[in-house]
């Protein structure tokens, strides 16, 4: 399935009305895309308010900080700046530009990889008007080592419960194979092999986590809450 991976950024500029200037990452913390897409991308928009033309130039650089996946070993990404030009509005398509990611694993690259894209460098812009004060977003990439991507399951593919949870999560609709629990930080708390799609979250402290589970359909990624 294409999957194209948008780290849309939002602007908003007025002209006539001094309307202070709003921009950041539309997604709030993360998203992931296979290997195996080659349109993997993110893109920069530019919305006007009142459908206006930009009177100035605007933009920002986007540069890459690498986590567990290496930069021009498992994906190339050059950092890049884009500046819209004056004119730039909503009906002649100058207000996108998509920028492809290319991924290029290697023999020994297996499982969930992240790196971040980095806000920095801000054109006719400040960093105080960063909408949720995020400057950068994790991007996630699966892979499993043979070049065939994880797709990333939808809800209505499996049902995780109870929820909350108490001691135990149990998995429905997919083969859960093995899974790793993180707290809201990033951190891995719990990991582990499923047994019959049931995972034991009794040594869990009360609090919201996310699980992420490699199942035969795909990558499971949801939050849950342990009473």
């Amino acid at each position: 399935m294409k999957k194209i991976f948008l780290l849309s950024v939002l602007f908003s500029l007025a002209m006539v009305s001094q309307a202070q200037v709003k921009f950041g990452f539309v997604a709030p913390d993360y998203d992931n895309y296979t290997n195996s897409d080659p349109d993997a991308a993110f893109e920069l928009v530019v919305f006007v308010p009142g459908n206006d033309t930009l009177d100035f130039e605007v933009g920002a650089s986007v540069s890459d900080i690498s986590g567990s996946a290496v930069n021009g070993v498992h994906y190339n990404f050059t950092p890049i700046v884009h500046k819209f030009m004056p004119g730039t509005n909503v009906y002649d398509g100058t207000s996108r530009k998509k920028y492809k990611i290319n991924l290029t694993p290697d023999a020994n690259f297996w499982g969930t990889r992240e790196f971040k894209i980095v806000l920095t460098n801000f054109i006719g812009v400040t960093l105080t008007d960063v909408i949720r004060q995020q400057t950068e977003l994790r991007c996630i990439i699966d892979y499993d080592g043979s070049s065939i991507g994880l797709p990333k399951l939808t809800v209505e593919q499996y049902t995780l419960y109870p929820v909350p949870a108490t001691d135990k999560l149990f998995i429905d609709g997919v083969e859960s194979k093995e899974y790793k629990i993180y707290d809201l930080s990033g951190r891995v708390i719990l990991e582990g092999t499923t047994i019959e799609n049931t995972i034991d979250v009794s040594s869990l402290s009360t609090g919201v986590y996310v699980i992420k589970s490699i199942t035969d359909q795909g990558l499971l990624t949801q939050k849950f809450t342990k009473q």
